[in-house]
């Protein structure tokens, strides 16, 4: 019973992360990409220390700035004051910015893929092998 409903959870999760896929193809097919550059670290108070996450100026191609706090942060810092880096953006809504990475694009359709598989893996096999080993 556990296996049936591991392996329907793990389709659940694969079609979600074609749909995720799906989604993150059709903002890359529609978006413009910019140059943005490190105008500050920003300093972060943590549990585990002090963090420091880049925050970007992005220039659209309308000579729009905006400002993009990057998700995640680290210490010591992995990004320096002045560098650039490339970020797809849609048009209509230039504060949708990503960072254009394959783990920027395509995070949740990696992560959720990986964890559908290892599901799927799993609760199929479980079931394979029951009726395999009914015949013994």
């Amino acid at each position: 019973m556990y296996y049936r409903i591991t392996l329907i959870f793990g389709v659940i999760l694969c079609f979600a992360s074609l749909f995720i896929l799906s989604e993150s193809l059709t903002f890359l097919k529609n978006s413009e990409r910019a140059t943005g550059t490190v105008t500050g670290l920003e300093l972060l108070h943590d549990s585990d220390g002090d963090t420091y996450r880049p925050v970007f100026a992005i220039k659209t191609k309308n000579n729009q700035v905006f400002i993009y706090k990057h998700t995640s942060s680290s210490s010591p810092a992995s990004w320096k004051v002045g560098e650039n880096a490339t970020f797809v953006y849609d048009p209509k809504r230039p504060d949708s910015a990503r960072l254009f990475t394959y783990f920027g694009i395509f995070s949740w359709t990696i992560v959720l893929l990986c964890i559908s598989i290892y599901l799927m893996v799993i609760g199929a096999g479980y079931q394979l092998s029951k009726r395999f080993l009914r015949k013994f």
